[in-house]
C-alpha cells in the first residue's frame, strides 16, 4: 500500500507540474507583449551596465595578452601591478584610437556624404535617362518608375530638388533638438559605461569566482562541471569570433578604399570605410555594403565604371570570405552557410525586439554566430554520448550472455 501511495503521489505530482506549466505557457503567450515590453525597459534601464560589460569583453582581449606579456617581465613590481598597467595602457590607446578617428577619418567622410547629397539632382537627372533607356527597350514585363521608387522608400517628404530640404522640416528640426536635449543624458550614460567597464575589467577575476560559486550551491557538481565546460567554449569562440571580425573589417576598410581610388572614385574613402564597417554585419553587412557602394560608382562615373566596381568589390569579397577568413577563423568556428543565414536573422529578429531597432538587431546578428556555434557543439556532443550508449549496451549484453 505504502508502494502504491507513493506512485500516486509521484503521479499526481506530474500532473500538476504539467497544469502550471500550461497554465503559465498561456499566461506568457496573452501577455507576450508585456512580456517583451518589460525586458525592453530593463535592458533600457541596464543599458549602461550593459555596453560597460561589452566595452570591458572587448578590450579584454589586449588587456590579457598586455598582461601576460608583463607577467613575464623581470622587474618584480611591474608583476605586481601588471593588471593596472595592462588596463591603463590599454584604455589610453582606446581613447586615443577613437580621437585619431574622429580627427582624420570623420571630417572627410561627412565633407563626402554632403557633396553627395548636394549633387543627388545631377546624379537622379542620369539615372532617370537610364530607366527612360531600359523602359524604351520593353524587355521587362514591368515599366520602371524611378519617381515612385523614391516616393515609397523617402515618403511624400522627400524633394528630389533638395534632399535636404526633408531634414530641415519642422518635425526634423523638433526631433534635432529633443536628441540635443538628451545629449546630457546619452553623455552620462556613455561616462558610465566607461566607467563599469573599468570595473568590470578589474574584477573580472572575483565576479567568475563568484559565479562558480553560485553554480556549485544550486546545481551538482557533475553538471556544474559541463556548465563551466560550455561556458569556457563560448567565452573562447567569443573572443576569437570578435578578434578575427575586428582583423577582417580592418583589412577590408584598408584594402577597399584603394581599389576604389585605382578606378577613381571621388568617394573612395567614405565607401570603403563603409565597406569595412558594415562588414560587422555577418553575411548580410558586406552585400549591402557593396550594393550602396556600386550604385554611387555607377551615378558617380558611369555604367561601365559601375561594373568595373562590381567586379572588384565581388574579386575582393570572394578573396577575403576564402582565404582570409578561413586563416583567420580555422575550423573552431566553422559553420555551413544555412546555418549562417538563419542564427543571424534569428539572432537580429531577438536583438531587435530586446536591445532596439538598428543597435540591438546588429549585436543580436554578431552575437548570434558564436551562440549557434557552441548550439552545435551541444547538439554534437549529445549525439555522440547516445551513440556511444546504443554502441555499448548491445556489447554488455552480449558479454553477459
Amino acid at each position: 500500500m505504502n508502494r502504491l501511495h507513493k506512485t500516486q503521489v509521484r503521479l499526481m505530482m506530474t500532473y500538476f507540474t504539467l497544469a502550471v506549466a500550461v497554465i503559465i505557457f498561456y499566461w506568457v503567450v496573452t501577455n507576450l507583449d508585456i512580456i517583451i515590453a518589460s525586458i525592453a525597459w530593463i535592458f533600457n534601464v541596464m543599458s549602461p551596465f550593459i555596453w560597460g560589460f561589452i566595452i570591458a569583453y572587448l578590450l579584454s582581449i589586449p588587456c590579457n595578452g598586455l598582461e601576460n606579456l608583463l607577467g613575464q617581465s623581470g622587474l618584480s613590481f611591474i608583476r605586481k601591478l601588471k593588471k593596472g598597467i595592462s588596463v591603463i595602457t590599454v584604455y589610453l590607446l582606446f581613447i586615443f584610437s577613437i580621437y585619431m578617428t574622429m580627427v582624420l577619418l570623420v571630417p572627410p567622410i561627412i565633407d563626402a556624404v554632403v557633396d553627395l547629397v548636394n549633387s543627388f539632382p545631377m546624379y537622379y537627372q542620369q539615372l532617370s535617362e537610364l530607366v527612360y533607356n531600359i523602359n524604351q527597350i520593353e524587355q521587362f514585363p514591368i515599366t520602371l518608375s524611378l519617381y515612385d521608387i523614391f516616393d515609397d522608400f523617402f515618403g511624400d517628404s522627400f524633394d528630389i530638388d533638395n534632399p535636404l530640404g526633408g531634414m530641415m522640416s519642422y518635425d526634423a528640426i523638433m526631433s534635432y533638438l529633443g536628441t540635443i536635449l538628451g545629449g546630457a543624458t546619452h553623455i552620462f550614460r556613455g561616462f558610465l559605461a566607461i566607467v563599469s567597464s573599468i570595473y568590470f575589467l578589474f574584477e573580472a577575476e572575483s565576479l567568475g569566482k563568484f559565479l562558480k560559486r553560485i553554480l556549485s550551491v544550486f546545481i551538482s557538481p557533475r553538471i556544474g562541471t559541463v556548465v563551466l565546460g560550455y561556458g569556457n567554449k563560448i567565452n573562447m569562440y567569443f573572443k576569437k569570433y570578435i578578434f578575427c571580425l575586428i582583423i577582417d573589417c580592418i583589412a577590408m576598410a584598408i584594402v577597399a578604399p584603394i581599389l576604389l581610388t585605382i578606378i577613381g572614385s571621388p568617394y573612395a574613402l567614405f565607401l570603403g570605410i563603409l565597406l569595412g564597417v558594415m562588414n560587422f554585419i555577418p553575411y548580410f553587412g558586406s552585400i549591402i555594403a557593396t550594393i550602396i557602394a556600386v550604385i554611387v560608382v555607377t551615378l558617380t562615373q558611369g555604367f561601365t565604371i559601375g561594373v568595373i566596381s562590381l567586379v572588384i568589390l565581388l574579386i575582393a569579397q570572394q578573396l577575403d570570405a576564402n582565404v582570409l577568413q578561413p586563416r583567420l577563423y580555422g575550423s573552431s568556428l566553422k559553420l555551413s552557410p544555412l546555418l549562417v543565414i538563419i542564427s543571424v536573422t534569428v539572432g537580429g529578429a531577438i536583438g531587435g525586439v530586446i536591445g532596439g531597432a538598428i543597435g540591438g538587431t546588429i549585436i543580436g546578428m554578431i552575437v548570434a554566430i558564436p551562440c549557434m556555434k557552441v548550439i552545435t557543439n551541444i547538439l554534437d556532443d549529445l549525439i555522440a554520448y547516445k551513440e556511444r550508449k546504443s554502441q555499448t549496451l548491445p556489447r554488455l549484453i552480449e558479454e553477459k550472455s
